[in-house]
């Protein structure tokens, strides 16, 4: 939900001058103790009131029976009592006048609908008094620009927080706790972290929105399972880049078993993956695979703020380890800088020949006495102009920190531009000393090549983001008539999207070899023949289509073998008739589909075609409607985009036509979108579209549709 502006701002609930500890304790072995004594440990500056019948003190601060007994209302209580316990004590803080309450307590809308129902009424407890609630079912929050901790989790029991311009919030409180923990020890702070839980008031879009408005975080982390409020999410992804706030995130579902591992969590739908993905895409919310990952491209961007990384220049102790490393960025999509002359001359004045390009092995120096030769080649190397980031890549040397210690100097140096660096820190015990001081200068490093290109990717992705223009509708030849809701055959289905201007092959519908050969002269050869049934999906698997028919005898005698295999293979499928249809030649099969998302609505799809989309796979999604350069973009990521190209003596094929024919269908799924009763849907597939040759256009020669519910 958007915070009610009567409410108390998340500025101040995260914030607050004075917190209850429900269940406060010296007992480490509770929760309640736990937290109590990590809140004291930081040196929170508010008032501390320690919730405990049972004791007049605990460390020395007075106790209080009840949070009706303190001194004045607290700004914030925490909790983590039995489930049947917290709606009572909900009521006593919210009358009492506490403006916001932390829940640890699971069960609730985690555990099925009983849970479901108590949550709903504990919200509503709270809510009558104005009061706001963090989770059931969470682990609290770390604030360090504050010096709040209301977290029990051990990964607190360090000396100090460290503070950075980072807030991250988690669907999860275990991976928060986890993550704050490997972050604490490489050196990565935070502005905020929250952990959410089943979000029953206080949601995910309500803290990114606190991170955008928030002047002490600079990049924004998140983890997710479900977003309950999809459309908030695509505006706050807006009011994000404008701030000049890259968001990172790892979102959990991508896979059927990962959205029910999300779901028994936090209760949290995962939704489409896709549908989310693409929307990140168009936003430049910038989704990564591990968690760890997203952190450190944070502690990157926040240490290079508003760089654009669009390739590397590799600096490494191993001609071996630079090779495997170019291979790797190769992988991955990033490319090598690619040296000016001037620079080529400085390295070749220390490096054999062949040493000095792009990577450069410092182990190929020309004179060993050559001084902080580290220096030299940092400082050259980011100097280029084509070079956006240095990527020092470590392995086992005579003196690691010294050379990890001589290129932070190089970079360091005016001519580089404060260009960022990206240190792989490969070896073991031996880059002990090298991380320390690379943590002391808060310069990012990563222990893997693996961790590195996932970090040099995401920061890609971001550098590369283009504004997407507006969609214009098509000036001509588009007209939208919504159909009537069920399953439309092949021939309603082309006359769907022929009103929306995709070229369609001539068909006409025949009841038999007579009629098909009567029909034949006005379609001309060669031809198809499909079967019209409600009941046969797949017509090729039960042999219900027939290519290349090539005359008037021939089409006779496939017309009885393809009703002889249907009767065999399907017999109690409905024939309502048999499609002859004009065979259309093509150079290259596509597939293009829309669909309505629950959570993102329409939605449209384009990949490679025919017999090959089930065994590629290979598809990129966009929300719909699209504009052409985004529609291109989309083609060209495609595995298959090469053959789109000029190929072995083939001219290049009509990419136009495709963008159009994908731009045309997005329209269509908008229109049925915004037409739709509230729970219906629709799938269109066109498959395959056959592109031809430049200027030629392409055909969409066989398609379905279902419109209404699933």
């Amino acid at each position: 939900m958007t915070l009610d502006p009567s409410s108390h701002s998340l500025k101040t609930l995260l914030n607050p001058r004075s917190v209850a500890v429900i269940g406060a304790s010296e007992d480490q072995t509770k929760f309640g103790g736990r937290l109590y004594k990590t809140l004291l440990h930081h040196r929170y500056a508010g008032a501390v009131y320690p919730i405990n019948p049972g004791r007049d003190s605990l460390f020395g601060i007075k106790t209080f029976p009840s949070v009706s007994a303190t001194p004045t209302a607290p700004d914030m209580v925490i909790m983590a009592l039995p489930r049947d316990k917290v709606k009572g004590e909900i009521a006593a803080c919210a009358e009492r006048g506490a403006k916001a309450g932390i829940i640890i307590t699971s069960k609730f809308s985690d555990a099925g609908p009983e849970g479901l129902a108590l949550e709903r009424e504990v919200v509503a407890v709270a809510a009558a008094h104005g009061m706001r609630l963090i989770g059931p079912n969470c682990l609290g929050l770390i604030s360090p620009v504050n010096k709040l901790v209301l977290c029990s989790s051990p990964a607190l029991n360090v000396e100090h927080l460290i503070e950075a311009p980072i807030g991250f919030i988690s669907q999860s409180g275990a991976l928060m706790g986890t993550l704050f923990d490997r972050s604490h020890g490489m050196g990565i702070g935070f502005s905020h972290c929250v952990s959410v839980g089943n979000q029953a008031d206080l949601e995910l879009n309500d803290f990114i929105e606190f991170l955008i408005e928030d002047e002490r975080t600079q990049v924004i982390c998140s983890y997710v399972e479900g977003i309950k409020s999809p459309q908030r999410f695509v505006e706050l992804a807006r009011r994000a880049r404008a701030a000049g706030k890259p968001w990172l995130m790892v979102k959990a579902g991508a896979t059927a078993d990962g959205s029910r591992a999300a779901y028994s969590h936090t209760a949290s739908l995962a939704g489409d993956f896709a549908a989310l993905k693409a929307v990140c895409e168009r936003e430049n919310v910038v989704m990564l695979d591990d968690p760890l990952d997203m952190l450190s491209l944070a502690r990157a961007m926040v240490r290079y703020p508003r760089r654009a990384v669009r390739n590397v220049t590799v600096i490494t102790t191993s001609g071996g380890g630079g090779a495997i490393t170019a291979d790797q960025l190769s992988h991955a999509g990033i490319p090598l800088a690619r040296f000016g002359a001037a620079t080529a001359e400085g390295l070749a004045e220390h490096y054999s020949e062949g040493q000095a390009a792009n990577p450069i092995d410092v182990g190929g120096r020309k004179h060993e006495g050559t001084d902080e030769l580290g220096v030299v080649t940092a400082e050259l190397a980011l100097a280029d102009p084509a070079t956006d980031l240095g990527l020092m890549v470590l392995t086992t040397a005579p003196d690691v920190p010294g050379l990890t210690r001589q290129l932070a100097d190089g970079a360091d140096k005016p001519a580089a531009g404060g260009k960022p660096t990206l240190y792989v820190m490969l070896p073991g015990r031996v880059a002990v000393p090298a991380r320390a001081h690379l943590m002391e200068r808060g310069l990012p490093y990563v222990d893997t090549l693996a961790e590195a290109m996932s970090v040099l990717k995401g920061w890609k992705a971001w550098s590369d983001f283009r504004e997407p223009a507006a969609p214009v509708r098509p000036a001509h030849g588009y007209a939208f008539e919504r159909p009537a809701a069920g399953l439309l055959g092949e021939a309603a289905s082309k006359a769907l999207v022929g009103r929306a201007g995709l070229p369609v092959n001539r068909e006409v519908l025949v009841r038999s070899a007579d009629a098909a050969v009567d029909a034949a002269g006005s379609l001309g050869f060669p031809l198809v023949l499909k079967v019209v049934s409600p009941d046969i999906a797949h017509k090729s698997d039960v042999g219900g289509v027939a290519l290349g028919i090539a005359d008037a005898n021939e089409l006779r005698e496939r017309f009885a073998r393809m009703q002889s295999r249907i009767a065999e293979a399907a017999p109690h499928a409905r024939i309502e008739g048999y499609s002859l249809q004009a065979q259309e030649s093509g150079e290259l099969e596509l597939i293009i589909g829309a669909r309505h998302d629950a959570q993102f609505g329409a939605q449209v799809v384009v990949g490679a075609g025919g017999v090959l989309v089930e065994l590629l796979k290979d598809v990129a999604v966009l929300p719909a409607p699209v504009d052409a350069a985004s529609a291109r973009r989309a083609v060209e990521t495609l595995k298959v985009a090469p053959l789109l190209g000029a190929y072995r003596g083939r001219g290049a094929l009509d990419v136009d036509a495709v963008v159009d024919a994908i731009v045309r269908l997005g329209w269509l799924a908008h229109d049925l979108s915004q037409s739709a009763a509230p729970g219906e849907d629709f799938e269109i597939e066109v498959n395959p579209l056959k592109v031809r040759l430049a200027g030629q256009g392409a055909v969409a020669v066989d398609a379905r549709a279902r419109i209404g519910r699933a």
